[in-house]
Formats: C-alpha cells, sequence, structure tokens
C-alpha cells in the first residue's frame, strides 16, 4: 500500500487512477443502449500542507499526532509478517522511523496487529503464553515485569512505562504525561 492512498490516491498504474465515466445515458424507447463519456480525472491525491518536509509524516504534519493506537498508519510501514520496512522504502526521516519502530513493537505487544504474525513451520506447537491484561498496553516493550508495588507513594522506585521517544506526543488530556508509575 502506497502512503498516498491513505489520504486519497495513488501513482499511475494502481487501481485509483483510472478515468471517471460520467454522462450514462439510458434509452427506453429505442434500443436500450447505456451510453458513456471518459472524463478527465481529478487531482491524483491533494497536496501535502508541507511539500517541503523531508518525509512523509513531516509533509502531511503528523510529527507527534500518532501513537502505537493508530495501526492503519503503522500498518503501511511494516511487512505482511509484522516487521518493519527499511528506511529506503518508506522514506522516512531517522527520528520517524525510530518511532514508527517503537510504535509497531508497542501496538504488537498490545494486540493490535494481529494479522502481521510470522507463519510458523508445518508442525510446529509454540508454547502457550500467559494472557497478558490489555490495559497494560503503555509499557515499554523492553520491560516485561509487571509493575509491584516498590514502596509507599511518596518514597517509590519508578518503573518505566511507555515510551521516552513518544514524549513529544501532543496530549489531548489536562494531565501530563507520566512515563514512570
Amino acid at each position: 500500500m502506497c502512503w498516498s492512498r491513505a489520504v486519497g490516491g495513488c501513482s499511475e498504474g494502481s487501481w485509483d487512477s483510472r478515468p471517471l465515466t460520467a454522462g450514462l445515458g439510458l434509452q427506453l424507447a429505442g434500443s436500450g443502449k447505456i451510453e458513456g463519456r471518459i472524463t478527465e480525472t481529478p487531482q491524483e491525491s491533494p497536496l501535502p500542507p508541507n511539500p517541503s518536509g523531508q518525509c512523509p509524516i513531516c509533509r502531511w504534519n503528523l510529527k507527534h499526532k500518532y501513537g502505537y493506537e493508530d495501526v492503519l498508519l503503522l500498518s503501511q510501514f511494516i511487512r505482511p509478517h509484522g516487521g518493519m520496512l527499511p528506511r529506503r522504502i518508506t522514506g522516512l526521516c531517522q527520528e520517524e522511523h525510530r518511532k514508527i519502530e517503537e510504535c509497531v513493537k508497542m501496538a504488537h505487544r498490545a494486540g493490535l496487529l494481529p494479522n502481521h504474525r510470522p507463519r510458523l513451520p508445518e508442525g510446529f506447537i509454540p508454547k502457550s503464553k500467559p494472557q497478558l491484561n490489555r490495559y497494560l498496553t503503555r509499557w515499554s516493550p523492553r520491560s516485561v515485569k509487571p509493575i509491584y508495588n516498590k514502596g509507599h507513594r511518596w518514597n517509590k522506585v519508578r518503573m518505566a512505562v511507555g515510551s521516552p521517544l513518544l514524549k513529544d506526543n501532543v496530549s489531548y488530556s489536562r494531565r501530563p504525561l507520566v512515563l514512570y508509575h
């Protein structure tokens, strides 16, 4: 899937670039012909608001506006088995590539990308894993331990939650983003 299909169009040769037919006229009294004329195609895709941006995310002003929950955006940058596409294919800058990679890891861990898993060899039976609670999805992909009570509230040993790469994202609530719980 190409990047511009997500915003309304795609490049030449795809099914989106077909010409539109207009002026369908139906003759009931005569031979019953349906007639169509080919008209000009509309513009392929809308112009990005920031055409001088160095990557697609910067061009469409999405720099701090996505998270691991945006699976439609993330699925454009991953392979069918769930791995990340390289930067030369996606066209992302290094900073956004790291952030997308971290969001993909977190989405896999939260179970939001169930169709993007590698195929197992025939006859292979995986070990059963404990079903994790889905409300603990803001954990960092590197942390596997649950948050234990590590002292009283005023003298607590804090544990990293979420990803520090996403700390600059837009927050729509009044509360600040807490990265240590």
